[in-house]
């Protein structure tokens, strides 16, 4: 009791309380916006475009939100936020204009392409800021368990606010108020960077490399240092087994005429993703050093999805992906924990943002490979190649290094713009 009590003051003091109601508005919203938006394309241009729309924005997040984030460490928050922030707020309302007026289809395409890009990485920003927050690692496995559970829920109120958006006002209108929401999400984020001092005065400052080394840091950013790349090797295996089992389960279930299994099936990893992390928040984790349970947690997602070959019948498919959904949430807390541990100042918001990109890559690239088997009907074929990838992440967890020390979150060392409020942030130097 002791403890929770702790964990509930922690998230309820300010900022960290009104800033993680933020992260879950800004993330709901942010995912509102895509779905609102292929339904409204859908009614004025037809699926056909609305897909290739929805799958071009995809891509594009994929890939840029890692060049998004290294913007963001080069250039200082001070400077590029509100640029960006701007530059998005124009774009999207331009976009959902494009929309209600009928404006070519390819317009609009482009606009939401450019919104995207100039989006800034609200959620990687906002995860590198917890550790100036807050006083401790405790404390600091607190915040990320908060954030990341409130990030799953999340999951699961975006469609259902989507569905109830729709359902009211209507393909088109539900994407205009979707926008509209997105645009006020972005101005309050601004404005709480500035009123608790969450934007740097200026970028951090490189540490002393060789020349070497600086030169990779300048092309590859924070995967030019070897610990942060072990780091997303786990996740790349997530990113499979989401994206194969996301196409796999309708697939299968259509061919088996249980539709009714779809909407169950895929929401039985996110419904062990928020058990895992309250039980992450829960349990004296911080007993084992980081790196260690991180190869821990690895083995647990995988080792169940080693066993897809067996699970024909949909139960068992179930149970599977609810015991590999158990250890999502806390591989996550703890990749953002090990990235505080390990990236340099000068290179933390690109790492933060390598998390979602990582999966989503590898989402993609195994999307592609398993929707081509199941449109040929090779359904054992498709979970041979996802048994494979769950392997892959056993032998992940057996290469994870494990030091002798814990991992610990190193001093901070950027100067904040402004001084907050006496008791809102307890600063760390």
């Amino acid at each position: 009791m002791p403890k929770t009590h702790s964990a509930l003051t922690v998230l309820g003091r300010r900022p960290v309380g009104p800033l993680l109601a933020l992260a879950f508005t800004a993330r709901t919203t942010a995912a509102v916006l895509p779905i609102a938006l292929l339904l409204a394309l859908a009614d004025r241009y037809g699926y056909a475009r609305a897909a290739l729309v929805g799958g071009s924005t995809t891509l594009v997040l994929a890939l840029l939100v890692p060049l998004r984030g290294r913007l963001l460490d080069r250039a200082g928050h001070r400077h590029a936020l509100p640029v960006m922030g701007a530059c998005a707020m124009v774009l999207t309302a331009t976009a959902a204009v494009s929309v209600d007026a009928r404006w070519p289809w390819w317009t609009t395409l482009l606009l939401v392409l450019a919104g995207n890009m100039s989006s800034p990485p609200l959620n990687a920003a906002l995860r590198s800021s917890w550790r100036r927050l807050v006083t401790s690692p405790q404390d600091l496995k607190t915040v990320h368990s908060a954030d990341s559970i409130l990030e799953e829920a999340g999951f699961v109120a975006a469609p259902l606010t989507a569905g109830a958006l729709i359902a009211f006002l209507g393909p088109v209108a539900a994407y205009e108020s979707a926008a509209a929401m997105f645009l006020v999400v972005i101005g309050l984020y601004l404005t709480a960077a500035r009123v608790y001092g969450l934007i740097p005065t200026k970028a951090p400052a490189a540490p002393v490399r060789t020349e070497t080394v600086r030169r990779a840091h300048r092309w590859l950013g924070p995967l030019a240092q070897p610990r942060i790349v072990m780091i997303m090797l786990p996740l790349l295996v997530m990113g499979c087994l989401f994206g194969g089992m996301g196409i796999y389960v309708p697939a299968y279930s259509q061919h088996e005429h249980t539709t009714a299994l779809i909407g169950p099936l895929l929401a039985a990893t996110s419904a062990g993703g928020v058990i895992g992390g309250l039980l992450y928040a829960i349990l004296p984790t911080d007993r084992l050093p980081l790196w260690t349970l991180y190869r821990l947690l690895t083995a647990g997602f995988a080792l169940p999805a080693c066993f897809l070959l067996l699970a024909q019948p949909p139960w068992a498919l179930g149970t599977l992906l609810l015991l590999s959904g158990l250890f999502v949430t806390p591989l996550f807390i703890s990749a953002f924990l090990l990235i505080d541990a390990h990236a340099t100042d000068d290179v933390r918001t690109e790492a933060n943002t390598w998390v979602g990109a990582s999966t989503d890559v590898s989402n993609g690239i195994t999307a592609t490979v398993i929707g081509a088997l199941a449109a040929q009907q090779h359904f054992t074929t498709a979970l041979t190649v996802l048994t494979g990838c769950a392997a892959f992440g056993l032998l992940t967890a057996a290469l994870l290094p494990t030091p002798t020390a814990p991992a610990t979150t190193p001093p901070v060392t950027d100067v904040t713009a402004s001084a907050a409020p006496t008791g809102d942030v307890q600063a760390r130097t």
